[in-house]
């Protein structure tokens, strides 16, 4: 009888942490979106309808199919999803379908819904990654690793979206470890990792200039390095309580890209100190959790816990680090947090496939 009532029952810190990362989401998007949307001409609530409807929405619906479809089922079909999102990446460059802003094209408009294409090659490279290296046929775990990321470097190589790839190198370094490769074939990966996105920034200008805005911050603060300065502004506004939800000075047209890129500056200057502490904290949570999960279930349940942990927890991350001036811009958005439809859907559809796989464990707990 108990196993029956805890037959659908997933990890319950995971699910608070998801509930937190949605609850956090909408109450930044809340209080740093009215200003830009009044200066748009938009209502003041204008942006966080959107967000609601086109990102948590269907979002949370993809997160409980996801939560619902049987593992075994996402394994079986892994290779056709990652295909799918992999052709999907080539439609930004189709006359008519391919959005390009500022140089790079990395948006889609299919009937007349925006969406990144890259965000969905996200979620898939984990999925095909862990049924690929979950499985006892693969003799040749590093060639096929270096073939898929070869594609997805083409790919991205073409869209000039070098912050994802780093992101999704270091998803896939992430899976091929806990696959129990070699640590040496690990290693030779990983610097060769190291010399590509080197040699991409190197032979980049505008990489270049950002990773000397990095070095020396103050040497154009009205130019290149004008967003990391009011960035770094904000956040020191934000003291140890913040200045209150709501009362940014900087969402006001001083620091750019304040609800998409940039949001963690607005989010620590409003809740300070302490909130930018809850936000880690509860990173650290997830990730203590989601490798705990990990560790109790199957092999593929296992790899796909550790990538999409990966993806959530460095992006993070890397945002928090880049808004901060611990590393160049990047241009990575905020997991959960960051406005924008097409990632926030695909995160919480990530959160509901973690939240199956914990619910897995239970299930075999429950079992014996």
């Amino acid at each position: 009888m108990r196993a029956k009532n805890n037959l659908h029952t997933p990890s319950i810190p995971l699910l608070i942490c998801s509930l937190l990362f949605i609850l956090t989401g909408i109450i930044t998007i809340a209080t740093a979106s009215p200003a830009f949307a009044l200066n748009e001409g938009f209502s003041s609530n204008h942006y966080l309808i959107h967000q609601l409807l086109f990102g948590f929405l269907p979002g949370i619906f993809l997160g409980v199919l996801a939560f619902l479809i049987p593992l075994d089922f996402i394994k079986k079909y892994a290779l056709g999803f990652f295909l799918i999102s992999y052709l999907l990446m080539f439609s930004v460059f189709v006359p008519g379908i391919g959005i390009c802003e500022g140089g790079a094209c990395r948006w889609a408009n299919i009937l007349g819904f925006n969406f990144q294409p890259v965000e969905f090659l996200k979620l898939t490279t984990i999925i095909y990654l862990g049924a690929l290296f979950s499985s006892e046929k693969i003799k040749n775990p590093v060639i096929n690793f270096a073939i898929i990321i070869g594609l997805i470097v083409l790919a991205l190589f073409l869209q000039s979206n070098l912050s994802t790839l780093i992101t999704i190198f270091l998803i896939a370094v992430a899976i091929l470890f806990s696959s129990n490769t070699k640590m040496k074939d690990v290693l030779i990966i990983g610097v060769c990792g190291i010399i590509l996105f080197c040699g991409m920034v190197f032979t980049s200008p505008y990489r270049m200039e950002r990773v000397m805005t990095f070095l020396d911050p103050l040497s154009d603060t009205l130019g290149d390095a004008y967003q990391i300065n009011q960035s770094l502004i904000s956040i020191g506004s934000g003291g140890i309580n913040g200045s209150g939800l709501g009362l940014s000075a900087q969402k006001f047209g001083f620091v750019p890209e304040s609800m998409s890129d940039s949001i963690f500056a607005i989010y620590a200057e409003e809740l300070g100190f302490l909130g930018c502490a809850f936000l880690v904290l509860l990173l650290v949570s997830f990730a203590f959790y989601s490798i705990k999960t990990a560790k109790k279930t199957t092999p593929f349940g296992k790899l796909l816990a550790v990538g999409i942990c990966t993806w959530i927890v460095s992006q993070s991350f890397i945002n928090i680090s880049a808004m901060s001036g611990l590393m160049p811009l990047s241009g990575t958005p905020l997991p959960f947090i960051s406005y924008g439809g097409t990632h926030l859907v695909i995160e919480l559809a990530a959160l509901g496939l973690l939240l199956n796989i914990s619910r897995s464990v239970n299930n075999e707990k429950n079992n014996i």
